[in-house]
């Protein structure tokens, strides 16, 4: 079955607020077993927003519209819909006590348009709102089924999870339905991911390959349509272990908000080791981020941030104002994991203008990582901008770590 997503609103249109809503919705419909062809953004114009009802519904089964369900003149959703289904607007009693009572019990004067948030069509299906005062409606015509939802994301998401989601399973059953997987990969670009598994990719049919460039690393959803759980991902087992044997060596993880980070910091709490870090031009964006992981504290010991030269120097108790070397980063590696006491010790730096030379250019990351009586060295260029440059290095240098820890 197929559907259109019309997202309701001028300050849409004119991009003062950005559309989350059409990429949540999105996601749930695709998981629900829906076909998604096209989105719609209209302002809050009753002719055109009749005109965007009627271009989708000559192409959809499930037409939802986002937004437009407030006390405002402006909010002109339900009339719209209203008048395209031929159906009279109504209260809903239950709706217009939640408005009510909210009045009531927050001791403040309910004017008069806020009961429009309480209106319903004749002969839809009310949804009541559990996060905010306007409720949402289901109703058909013509085999089109007509999803209204609020605009705000905390109230249209609370609705879908509490009320849409098991409606939309009752009236528009799905024999089929969408499982996905998405894994992670960093240390090979999108291009070149794409280029290795061209074969896979060309040959696709379902289950499916699709992939996001994200900075400095790389993320392919995979998904199967399916009538059983259990088969699609069955077929998702099949084309990941196909998409491994190619480029297995930089997968790193699941989710599709999984952070080298956490899976660092979920490696050495598996094999109870610990870590410190020293970082130069980095600022302390590595240890900031590590230290945002719950439980990262019973791995990660601390570390230090040394942004002058000088600062460096004193530090290693040295005059060489060459800091910017391999050997550099291999002392301020050893000596950082010394004084924390830890399994590892990792320094991270970034070659910045000031700093450039012809051996190491504008954008080179210099990392070391200490572990025992060995010191590893490791560099790579980055050509783009410095804040670019510095999440490469931090991500880079986490996964280089993770690579090392997994061989110990």
């Amino acid at each position: 079955m197929k559907a259109e997503i019309i997202a309701v609103g001028t300050e849409i249109l004119l991009g003062e607020i950005v559309n989350t809503n059409a990429t949540y919705l999105s996601q749930v419909l695709t998981e629900l077993g829906f076909d998604l062809y096209h989105q719609q953004v209209v302002g809050d114009n009753e002719a055109r927003l009749l005109s965007s009802i009627d271009e989708a519904s000559s192409r959809a089964d499930l037409v939802v519209l986002c937004g437009g369900l407030g006390p405002t003149e402006d909010d002109l959703t339900k009339q719209t819909v209203a008048k395209y289904v031929d159906s009279e607007l109504m209260y809903d009693e239950v709706a217009l006590k939640h408005v009510t009572d909210y009045f009531v019990y927050s001791d403040r004067p309910m004017t008069e348009n806020n009961k429009q948030q309480a209106l319903t069509i004749k002969g839809a299906t009310t949804i009541q709102n559990p996060a905010g005062l306007a409720c949402g409606l289901l109703i058909e015509k013509e085999k089109t089924h007509f999803l209204l939802l609020p605009g705000p994301p905390r109230e249209m998401k609370k609705m879908v999870e509490v009320g849409v989601l098991s409606l939309l399973s009752q009236l528009l059953p799905n024999k089929t339905k969408l499982v996905s997987r998405y894994l992670r990969f960093m240390g090979i670009g999108e291009s070149l991911l794409v280029t290795e598994l061209s074969e896979l990719i060309e040959a696709q049919t379902n289950p499916t390959i699709a992939p996001y460039a994200k900075s400095n690393e790389v993320m392919l959803r995979i998904a199967a349509k399916c009538e059983k759980e259990s088969e699609g991902y069955a077929l998702l087992d099949s084309i990941e272990e196909k998409i491994k044997v190619k480029v297995g060596e930089y997968f790193y993880g699941y989710g599709e908000n999984l952070t080298i980070e956490e899976t660092v910091i979920s490696l050495l709490s598996e094999k109870n080791k610990t870590l410190a870090i020293i970082e130069t031009t980095t600022g302390g964006l590595c240890q900031s981020r590590l230290s945002k992981v719950v439980d990262s504290a019973k791995v990660f010991a601390g570390g230090r941030v040394l942004y002058s030269d000088e600062a460096i120097c004193s530090y290693l108790e040295t005059e060489d104002k060459r800091v910017y070397t391999e050997e550099t980063t291999r002392l301020l590696a050893q000596k950082i994991k010394e004084e924390m006491k830890t399994t590892y010790g990792l320094c991270v730096m970034v070659v910045d203008e000031s700093h450039a030379t012809s051996y190491f250019p504008k954008g080179t990351i210099l990392l070391s990582l200490v572990v025992g009586d060995k010191t590893y060295f490791d560099k790579m260029i980055i050509n783009r901008d410095f804040e670019y440059v510095k999440d490469g290095a931090v991500k880079h240098s986490l996964n280089y770590l993770r690579k090392l820890v997994i061989k110990k």
